[in-house]
């Protein structure tokens, strides 16, 4: 195992997040845009490539929301192997990721949780011991964990949310009643004058509802459509449009 927290007491990190920037400029890219195991799955195979013509130093881990864990910290119910290792230019790797976790999450709705892998760009072992500055990539995709034998399936999720104007909150309650989480890219109210972007890249758990401001008059809201954006499986965009519940 490589080790990597022994140097990092004279180099300078910064932390560059995929989110934040066109993931063309990391060297390291990982093959899909979300990783699902489905129907009681266990284990999953990802690929990652080097695209790049330099070496990568990759260190992998997941977690259950904790933006800020780390391969140490991280409690997510995952083994991953290998979790460090380097790739030469050029080259592929496959890393084999297995949920541990089954008989501590609900069975009757899926899970999720967050692979982060980081790409240190390697160096010299001279360059290593001296005060110096690494830009550091960081990724984070999403998993999700189904149980067996889920009602219904994840295709059908934008069909089924329901949306509701709330006249003196001006809020817009959205519910997903599916057992699927709705990864939101978008929600427009549409109006006989202009169209409201209400939110923007949300994602509401299964079972649950959540208030979204959404500043018009309940005349208005009453002669207006929704227009839902949600990105699915394979991390493309569908859309749908419908009505406001009563």
């Amino acid at each position: 195992m490589v080790n990597i927290s022994g140097h990092m007491s004279k180099i300078g990190l910064i932390v560059m997040s995929s989110l934040m920037l066109n993931t063309s400029f990391a060297g390291v890219v990982l093959t899909g845009t979300r990783v699902i195991l489905a129907d009681g799955q266990n284990e999953k195979t990802i690929h990652l490539q080097n695209v790049d013509s330099v070496p990568a130093l990759v260190q992998i881990w997941l977690d259950d929301g904790d933006e800020n864990s780390t391969l140490e910290t991280s409690k997510a119910p995952f083994v991953v192997s290998p979790q460090i290792f380097r790739m030469e230019p050029n080259v592929g790797q496959t890393v084999r990721v297995r949920f541990t976790g089954a008989d501590q999450v609900a069975q009757d709705k899926e899970s999720l949780y967050y692979l982060n892998f980081v790409q240190y760009p390697a160096s010299k072992k001279q360059e290593m011991d001296n005060n110096r500055l690494m830009v550091v990539f960081k990724n984070r995709i999403k998993v999700f964990y189904r149980p067996k034998n889920l009602v219904g399936n994840s295709a059908q999720t934008i069909e089924k949310l329901r949306f509701k104007f709330n006249s003196q909150s001006k809020q817009l309650s959205v519910t997903n009643p599916t057992a699927y989480f709705a990864n939101v890219q978008e929600v427009r109210l549409l109006t006989s004058q202009n169209q409201l972007v209400v939110n923007r890249n949300q994602i509401i758990a299964p079972n649950s509802t959540v208030n979204w401001a959404a500043n018009i008059s309940e005349a208005t809201a009453k002669a207006a459509k929704v227009k839902v954006t949600l990105v699915n499986d394979y991390g493309a965009t569908v859309i749908h449009e419908t009505s406001l519940s009563p």
